[in-house]
C-alpha cells in the first residue's frame, strides 16, 4: 500500500520536527513525517542533568564511530546522534547559544541571499520564548523554552570574578549584540524539563488529523521519476513501505543520515555510488563532504572542600534528587551542569571571537557513588574548550549499499595544523583564567592536562592524543552555488526537483557556538521556503 501525501519529511530533529509541525499549521496540508527511532518516552531525555546517560548511552542514539583519525594516532571517537522524536534535540547538553552574526553575514557574502543575520535573526526570535522576555534579540511566544542555568553548585559567582581578574570582560548576553566575554549559561530548558524538538513542536501537533508521524521507520532511499522526487521506501516493522508526495520530500535527517539518504537514492558522486553497486540518478560530487566539527578538550581542575555537582551524585541524595524533580521539576537535576560560558579571542586582529569555553562543576565521567555501589569520583571543574572557525573538512560516504549499515564517517580535525595551534592558545587562556582568584583558592591543582603539558610541543601531543569533537557536525551537503554544493539558498537540491534538505548539514561552515538552535532556525525558514511565504513577527 502506498501513503498519498503533500508533503513528507524524513527525520524528526532539530530541523525535521519543526519543518512537520509548521506545514501541518495549514489543515489542508498532509504531512507525513518519518523517524527511524522511537518515541521519546523515556524519562531520562527529559531530565536535564540526565543527559550524559542519555547522549552517551544507548537512550534513542545512533551509535556511531568515526574513521580512525589520522591526526589523532588513529583513535577512533564515539559519536552518538539522537535516534527518537526530536533527534539529538533530545539527547543533547540544551546549550542555547546561535553563533556569531558574522557567521551569517558570511553566508550571504558568498552569494546566499536571505541568510544574513538580519534575515535569520526573526526566526530565531520565532522559535522560542525566552527568560528574558520580549525584546530586538529575543521572543517571548516561540515553541522552545530557553531559561538561565542558576544554583549556588554552579559556582557562577567565583568563575565570573576569576575571569573578570584575567582581564575576560562579563557579557549580558552571548545571543545579543555582543558575543565576547563570560556569560551565565542558557539552556533549551523550560520547568525543569528538556525542551527539544518533540516537546516544543511535536507533542503539541500531532493530535492534528493531518499529520502523520511515523517512528521506528527507517527511511531505505528515495524515489526520482523524470528528475522529481516521487516517493520515499522506508521499512516499518520488517516490512518495506512507500508514501507517495504530491508536492515536496524535505530530509532532515542531520550532518550524517541526510548524506547518507541521498546517497543510497543515487544522488552523489557517481563513481563512488557505482563502486557500490548504487545506480546513479543524479551526479552530485559535493553529497557527503565539506564535514565540518568543532574541535574539543577538556581542561579540569580538582576542587577543595566537596564543591560542585559531584555530591549531588551519592546515590542517596541522587535518589533524594530524582524524587524532588519528579515532583516538582527542581532540584539539581534540574539543571543541564553547564555554569558559564566565555567567548574570546586568541590573536589579535580577529573578527569574532575563536573558541568557546563551557564550565561544568562536575568531572567528565562522574557516576553514582556511595557505600555498596562505588567509590566517589573527585570533585573537579571542568572545562570544555571548542575551537570555532575550524579550517579541516572531512566526509561522510556509505558503508554499504544496505540503509541499515551506519555510515562512514572521518572528521579530519587538525588536519590544517591551523586548528592545532589555535587549540593550544585556547588551553593557555583556560589556565590564565583558572589561575587568579577566588578560584585559585578553590583550586587544589590541573588534574587535565596536568604536570608536564607546559610547552607548545607537550601540549600538541596532549591534544592530539585526547581531544574529541563538540557534537556539531555540519556541511555535507551544504548551501550554495559551486560545482561541490548541494542545495541552493532556498534549500531545494540542485538538479532534483521536489527535494530539499532542511538541517545543519546545509550549513556552509559551522557556527561559531552550538549548532543546535542554528538547525532549529534552518527548520523554521525551510517551512516558509516550501510554503513560499516570509517571516511576519
Amino acid at each position: 500500500m502506498t501513503t498519498q501525501v503533500d508533503y513528507i519529511v524524513v527525520g524528526s530533529g532539530s530541523a525535521g520536527a519543526v519543518v512537520a509541525a509548521r506545514l501541518s499549521e495549514d489543515p489542508a496540508i498532509r504531512v507525513l513525517l518519518l523517524e527511524a527511532g522511537p518515541p521519546d518516552r523515556h524519562p531520562f531525555q527529559l531530565m536535564p542533568l540526565a543527559f550524559p546517560k542519555v547522549a552517551w548511552g544507548r537512550i534513542g542514539t545512533w551509535q556511531y564511530k568515526t574513521e580512525p583519525e589520522p591526526q589523532l594516532h588513529g583513535r577512533q571517537l564515539d559519536y552518538p546522534r539522537g535516534r527518537t522524536l526530536g533527534g539529538t534535540s533530545s539527547i543533547n547538553a540544551m546549550i542555547a547559544i546561535r553563533g556569531h552574526r558574522r557567521d551569517y553575514d558570511r553566508w550571504f557574502e558568498s552569494g546566499l541571499a536571505g541568510w544574513r543575520y538580519a534575515d535569520v535573526l526573526p526566526y530565531f526570535k520565532r522559535l522560542e520564548t525566552s527568560w528574558r522576555g520580549e525584546g530586538p534579540f529575543h521572543g517571548a511566544q516561540g515553541p522552545v523554552q530557553i531559561s538561565r542555568m542558576e544554583g549556588p553548585d554552579l559556582l557562577w559567582e567565583p568563575l565570573l570574578a576569576s575571569a573578570l581578574a584575567a582581564g575576560v570582560p562579563f557579557c549580558d548576553d552571548a545571543n545579543g549584540a555582543e558575543q565576547d566575554g563570560i556569560s551565565q549559561m542558557e539552556a533549551t530548558v523550560g520547568g525543569g524539563v528538556r525542551s527539544s524538538t518533540a516537546q516544543a513542536y511535536l507533542h503539541p501537533a500531532k493530535q492534528r488529523a493531518n499529520l502523520v508521524i511515523q517512528t521506528e521507520a527507517l527511511a531505505h532511499r528515495i524515489e526520482v521519476a523524470n528528475g522529481r522526487a516521487v516517493s520515499v521506501h522506508y521499512q516499518q516493522r520488517g516490512q518495506i513501505q512507500k508514501a507517495h508526495a504530491a508536492r515536496e520530500i524535505i530530509v532532515c535527517g542531520g550532518a550524517f543520515n541526510s548524506p547518507q539518504l541521498l546517497l543510497l537514492s543515487g544522488i552523489g558522486p557517481a563513481d563512488e555510488l557505482r563502486a557500490l553497486g548504487i545506480e546513479p540518478v543524479h551526479d552530485l560530487p559535493g553529497v557527503g563532504r565539506n564535514l565540518s566539527d568543532h574541535p574539543n578538550i577538556l581542561n579540569e581542575y580538582e576542587l577543595k572542600g566537596g564543591q560542585g555537582l559531584t555530591r549531588h551524585l551519592r546515590w542517596d541524595r541522587a535518589a533524594l534528587a530524582v524524587v524532588r524533580w519528579k515532583l516538582n521539576r527542581s532540584g539539581p537535576f534540574a539543571l543541564t551542569g553547564t555554569s558559564a560560558n566565555v567567548f574570546a579571542r586568541t590573536l589579535p586582529g580577529l573578527d569574532q571571537p575563536d573558541i568557546q569555553k563551557m564550565t561544568l562543576p562536575i568531572s567528565n565521567n562522574a557516576e553514582l557513588w556511595g557505600p555498596g555501589l562505588a567509590r566517589r569520583p573527585p570533585f573537579r571543574l571542568a572545562v570544555r574548550t571548542g575551537y570555532l572557525q575550524p579550517k579541516s573538512r572531512g566526509w561522510v560516504k556509505l558503508r554499504s549499499a544496505n540503509p541499515a549499515d551506519p555510515p562512514r564517517i572521518l572528521l579530519n580535525l587538525f588536519d590544517d595544523p591551523r586548528d592545532l595551534e589555535a587549540m593550544v592558545r585556547a588551553v593557555r587562556l583556560s589556565r590564565s583564567v583558572y589561575a587568579q582568584e577566588p578560584l585559585r583558592d578553590m583550586i587544589r591543582g590541573e588534574a587535565l592536562p596536568g604536570p608536564g603539558t607546559d610547552d607548545d610541543e607537550a601540549l600538541k601531543e596532549h591534544i592530539r592524543r585526547n581531544a574529541g569533537h563538540r557534537s556539531h557536525p555540519v556541511g555535507t551537503c551544504r548551501m550554495g552555488h559551486d560545482a561541490l554544493a548541494v542545495v541552493d539558498e532556498q534549500l531545494r537540491v540542485r538538479g532534483i526537483s521536489g527535494l530539499r534538505v532542511a538541517d545543519a548539514s546545509v550549513m556552509p561552515d559551522v557556527p561559531s557556538g552550538n549548532t543546535n538552535l542554528p538547525a532549529i532556525m534552518v527548520g523554521e525558514r525551510a517551512a516558509d521556503l516550501v510554503l513560499g511565504r516570509s517571516i511576519g513577527i
